[in-house]
């Protein structure tokens, strides 16, 4: 094992608060979730300060921030070490401590001196600890703070990573997501994973053992997808075959309310439910299409009402990327899907155009409010330097079933249990964000792992601090939910993954990740 993996693994399972007690930073000033922050922006400039552990600093006295010797701050947690080293033109002191332990507590220990005092209130964001670090001399470098900020990605998954428990390769074709049910002439995905030995292979698909699908191809990772269409209602089997494995998947096709519309029927027949629209359109609207002021108009004022504000005044026939993004998010959401995929484009009496009249069409809206006496915390909404705050009523209204479940199924006789906490889910337009693989579309969301000790956050679920009862009840809850995901459903503890409640996934060990389907459309 390299000095650099001893550092992340001794990193990992290392108490910040016992830390911070120890060498007199206050604990009270700094949350959980900013000690995890905190954590892996250290690591990051370790990372630089010391070239991934390859500086002579490093390997000779564990010394991988660059410290300087300072007396008599140091003394007790190092000794002075005169050695070169090519940012300074002759030797100096630094300090140089006996363990990667030393240096962890060491570390902290010198950012209580004079030059940081008050560093507790600049731990919210990588960017306030590092920039406070800076305007104190902590750095020459002007570029530094970037310096460093590129580095966090690596670090933050190193972390993760120092907490997995190495779980084999599959051994056979797995499914990890497809709808229940979905609704005639719905766009939808599957997805899955294989074998490591089949990867570039190509994987057949039949539907209902008559109509085959287009092959599919085995990424150079193990996953496949493909989307597909159901023309027909009923009951369907999907067989999914690589030479000897096989996969069989029910998926049951809905009609639609307005099934006594046919593919004649310009104007699709809308819910007399409540929150239904009838949209009369003359002609196709958005990209590529004929784009008629009065449809453009009508369309615009339709999202516009449901939470799609940024299309622009609904009044005005103007088009812009505004409304070409807020169709492609609405197409992305009634297709169950976590990335933005569309072509942005209302049809006349299409899928969309009758999504759009729905009584149920998907809002787009803030997430809901903490409620403690429901047992439920938004921790996005509380933390204000971030704004992955948005997404589908349909999850809002999942989100708020699950907490109701959880507190009436344990938290009513576990008092002490943490909140459900929910972290990302999209941001204010949904769309593309360089926090997740996913998350575009308001129909994912992020919880925050329970403690024992009944708060929630900034843990992996390898620490001794991680509930794991809570966590399962948390899984049951969520995994009662009918729009939920069975299969996409992800989280990284070992056991509850062998007692079937979530599915492995790269960077699921310090929180869990689930996803809904669209309703059948009313």
């Amino acid at each position: 094992m390299s000095l650099l993996d001893d550092l992340i693994k001794t990193y990992f399972n290392q108490d910040l608060a016992t830390v911070f007690t120890q060498v007199g930073i206050e604990n009270a000033k700094v949350t959980d979730i900013n000690r995890q922050i905190l954590k892996e922006v250290t690591l990051a400039q370790w990372l630089l300060e010391s070239s991934r552990g390859q500086s002579d600093l490093a390997v000779n006295a564990n010394n991988f921030a660059g410290l300087k010797w300072r007396d008599p701050d140091m003394k007790g947690f190092a000794e002075p070490l005169k050695i070169k080293v090519p940012s300074e033109l002759e030797e100096v002191e630094f300090c140089k401590f006996q363990d990667i332990d030393a240096f962890i507590v060491g570390y902290w220990k010198f950012l209580t001196r004079t030059p940081y005092k008050g560093l507790e209130d600049y731990t919210n964001t990588p960017e306030n600890f590092l920039g406070f670090l800076k305007g104190k001399g902590y750095s020459a470098d002007p570029n530094y703070v970037n310096k460093v900020v590129n580095l966090l990605p690596e670090a933050q998954n190193l972390l993760a990573n120092a907490g997995v428990v190495v779980i084999s390769p599959v051994e056979k074709l797995q499914l990890i997501r497809a709808p229940q049910e979905v609704e005639v002439g719905q766009s939808f995905r599957v997805e899955g994973i294989a074998r490591l030995a089949d990867r570039g292979k190509i994987l057949s698909v039949m539907i209902d053992n008559r109509f085959p699908a287009p092959s599919v191809a085995i990424s150079q990772d193990g996953k496949w997808q493909f989307d597909l269409v159901f023309k027909q209602e009923g009951d369907r089997t999907m067989i999914i075959a690589v030479e000897d494995q096989t996969l069989e998947i029910k998926i049951k096709a809905i009609v639609p309310f307005d099934h006594k519309d046919d593919e004649n029927t310009q104007q699709p027949t809308a819910s007399s439910l409540p929150g239904a629209k009838v949209i009369k359109l003359s002609g196709s609207v958005g990209i590529g299409g004929v784009n008629k002021d009065d449809d453009v108009k009508a369309i615009k004022a339709r999202l516009y009402e449901l939470g799609y504000e940024w299309v622009g005044d609904p009044n005005s026939a103007d088009r812009d990327r505004g409304l070409f993004d807020a169709i492609k998010l609405f197409q992305s959401i009634i297709a169950g899907r976590s990335t933005l995929k569309g072509d942005g484009r209302v049809d006349v009496g299409g899928i969309t155009h009758r999504w759009l009249q729905a009584a149920n069409a998907p809002r787009w809206e803030l997430m809901p409010k903490s409620d403690t006496n429901n047992g439920f915390v938004n921790g996005e909404l509380e933390d204000t330097q971030d704004n992955h705050d948005f997404g589908t009523h349909w999850l809002a209204d999942v989100v708020k079933e699950i907490a109701q479940d959880y507190q009436n199924s344990y938290r009513n006789t576990h008092p002490k249990a943490a909140f459900f906490a929910i972290n990302d889910v999209s941001l204010p337009h949904g769309g593309d964000t360089p926090d997740h693989q996913g998350h575009e579309t308001g129909m994912m969301c992020d919880v925050y792992l329970p403690k024992n000790n009944g708060a929630f956050g900034g843990i992996f679920w390898s620490s001794s601090e991680y509930d794991q009862d809570a966590t399962r009840a948390i899984l049951k809850s969520i995994r009662k939910q009918k729009l939920v995901k069975a299969g996409a459903v992800f989280f990284n503890d070992k056991k509850l993954i062998q007692e079937g409640l979530c599915t492995q996934m790269i960077g699921h060990d310090h929180h869990i990740h689930f996803e809904i389907n669209p309703p059948v459309r009313s």
